[in-house]
């Protein structure tokens, strides 16, 4: 109970209170984004069309004078531009007077023409952008009046009746001589930035001080609440009345006092989630249009969606993952409930104004009968997900209780896992050594094998040379042998004759 009170206080003070009272928004937001320019929707009322702004009078009398002075116009016929035909000069008009028939026409529309980027132009832009001589043409009353501001690629074509070959060249003339009128680039960057820090400025002190103020008011408000029911409760014979409520009061202000630091600190934090929100929804223009009620749900959707994002980055010592996801789901669930509530309103306003007797009321009570839906919705949300936590996180269920074991012996697997892994990956080193040295003995013998079959190739080759050098000998002794004995019977011989 507690908290639906404060919930819809909180509700009815912030959203459903100061921000309709403080700020006025509205469709697009504070920033003309060029997609909205396009949809004739803009922020400022010197950025919306004004046809007094395109003057062109001037130009208008020159135009006139060269069409004279080249033939093509005189009192009675003129040449139409986009038919190429004759035409005649005056027409009668539907209250019997001759009047100009021969009117000058902006090819290129200045109502398209500022909407594509007129509207950041000034006075004097948007007179030398009308006044282009080469966006001027002279077609008749009827032509210029239906095809108002129509792009004249779509009027001037085969469909209407028109010979694009006569028509397609001046309308690319046109666009352009249009074109250089137009902002570059840099120039709608310096534009957007200009009216990004005004506008973000402006939005970012007054957010500071409706979050300021809220805090305030929200602790002044419910602690009167407070004090106000212990007054009813327990009513005290021996004191006064007014004496009671003066010293609640006291304490009210006591309790206003000690908040002025929050305060302070929502100052500061409301100042840039101001800045931040406006910056945002001109982003999100850029592509889609905003309406009032957006605008107002992305600046007070930003408060909730910034704490929560302080949180899981920066979330305080000691606070569980659990803790920080209950805490941050709260704080988004709040945000989608406080903007669903402020969509709801419009609903809500409708049927107090269907109810005769409450219809003069319906400004006032549809703020106050949304905020208290919106904040017994936001509170019940809230219930809920605490409970949805507590469910998750309650040590007693099996559930749980199993996935911790799980993860304790999965824990334990993965440590003697890693154990194993670096046990083999010793023996893997002390492996690869062994094999390096088996490598380096397998060399060796098979170097000593080589050397082992040469020796005895040697031994061989020697063996046969012996064998051969001692046949030599013999034979030698031999013929030694028959010499000397040959010798010896000549000296016989001799010596007998």
């Amino acid at each position: 109970m507690t908290s639906c009170r404060e919930q819809v206080l909180q509700q009815i003070i912030g959203p459903f209170g100061l921000t309709p009272a403080m700020f006025d928004d509205k469709l697009g937001g504070n920033v003309t984004t060029q997609h909205n320019a396009e949809r004739d929707i803009f922020a400022k009322e010197s950025e919306q069309y004004k046809r007094t702004d395109y003057d062109y009078s001037t130009a208008k009398k020159q135009k006139k004078q060269q069409m004279v002075k080249d033939g093509t116009m005189n009192s009675q016929e003129f040449l139409d531009a986009y038919t190429s035909q004759k035409a005649p000069t005056k027409r009668v008009d539907k209250d019997g007077k001759l009047v100009m028939d021969a009117e000058l026409d902006h090819t290129v529309s200045m109502k398209e023409a500022h909407q594509q980027g007129g509207w950041m132009k000034d006075k004097t832009g948007r007179k030398q952008m009308s006044s282009e001589p080469d966006n001027l043409t002279y077609t008749t009353h009827a032509t210029n009046n239906e095809k108002r501001a129509q792009r004249p690629e779509e009027y001037l074509s085969t469909e209407n009746g028109f010979d694009e070959s006569i028509t397609k060249p001046i309308v690319e003339k046109a666009r352009t001589a249009i074109d250089k009128h137009m902002p570059t680039a840099k120039e709608r960057v310096v534009y957007h930035g200009k009216e990004l820090l005004v506008t973000g400025a402006a939005e970012a002190g007054k957010n500071a001080l409706r979050q300021a103020i809220g805090v305030l008011m929200f602790e002044f408000v419910n602690g009167s609440y407070l004090e106000i029911a212990t007054i009813v409760k327990q009513p005290a014979q021996e004191a006064k009345l007014v004496d009671r409520i003066v010293d609640a009061m006291k304490r009210v202000l006591e309790r206003v006092k000690s908040k002025l630091r929050d305060a302070f600190d929502a100052l500061v934090s409301g100042g840039v989630q101001g800045f931040i929100s406006n910056f945002l929804t001109f982003v999100i223009n850029n592509v889609i249009t905003t309406s009032a009620k957006i605008v107002s749900i992305i600046r007070e959707g930003i408060k909730g969606i910034w704490a929560a994002l302080k949180l899981i980055v920066s979330p305080p010592p000691g606070t569980t993952g659990m803790d920080v996801a209950r805490a941050a789901t709260k704080l988004i669930a709040g945000v989608v409930t406080s903007g669903l509530g402020m969509m709801f309103e419009q609903s809500v306003r409708g049927f107090i104004m269907s109810l005769p007797l409450l219809a003069p009321l319906a400004e006032m009570l549809a703020p106050a009968v949304t905020g208290i839906l919106t904040g017994l919705m936001t509170a019940l949300t809230i219930f809920s997900i605490d409970r949805l936590f507590d469910w998750a996180s309650d040590k007693g269920t099996q559930f749980l209780e199993a996935q911790l074991g799980n993860a304790d012996a999965d824990a334990a697997l993965i440590g003697q896992m890693a154990t194993l892994i670096d046990s083999q990956f010793s023996q893997s080193q002390v492996y690869e050594q062994v094999a390096r040295e088996n490598d380096t003995i397998a060399s060796t013998y098979i170097q000593n094998e080589r050397s082992m079959v040469s020796a005895l190739e040697l031994a061989r080759t020697t063996g046969g040379l012996r064998v051969d050098t001692a046949a030599i000998i013999e034979e030698a002794r031999a013929l030694r042998k028959e010499t000397d004995d040959a010798l010896e019977n000549l000296l016989i011989q001799y010596s007998l004759g």
